[in-house]
């Protein structure tokens, strides 16, 4: 995957970060590993709609993400996550995910109502396939994606 960004211009082995744009907000997201890198990705997504400085009470959510190939599951993720917000009207705090034997992912997603978090913005409809982009470049897994709103 080339990205433009050297690793050297990535603060920290793992992180992300957001650029406004007008189709909707770019996430970047790094890691030591796709495992890592994915939810950091997550971490950004929920960074676009909440704040979650002040969540103290968490249920857990199961998640299988079935074998595909990286993008699909990175959209898959972060399709996860808007539904869990849009349907059960729950907000991921904190996402767990460990790979799978057959290529996908398993996980949970611990999770606090919606009325318990500080909303500062509209929760993303969809992630973008426009732009996407997702692998492991010099030692350092990254994904950049557009979110719409």
């Amino acid at each position: 995957m080339e990205t433009g960004h050297e690793p050297e211009d990535l603060p920290g082995d793992r992180g992300f970060r957001l650029t406004p744009q007008r189709a909707g907000p770019f996430i970047e997201a790094w890691g030591p590993d796709r495992i890592t890198c994915m939810a950091e990705a997550v971490g950004a997504l929920v960074s676009v709609f909440a704040d979650l400085r002040d969540t103290a009470t968490t249920t857990m959510l199961p998640m299988v993400l079935e074998s595909a190939p990286t993008p699909d599951l990175l959209v898959g993720l972060l399709e996860e996550v808007i539904d869990t917000v849009d349907v059960f009207e729950k907000v991921p705090v904190h996402v767990h995910l460990a790979e799978a034997e057959d290529g996908g992912m398993a996980g949970d997603l611990e999770v606090v109502d919606v009325a318990e978090v500080a909303l500062i913005g509209p929760v993303p409809k969809a992630v973008s396939w426009h732009g996407l982009e997702v692998g492991e470049h010099g030692g350092t897994w990254r994904c950049r994606v557009v979110l719409e709103v």
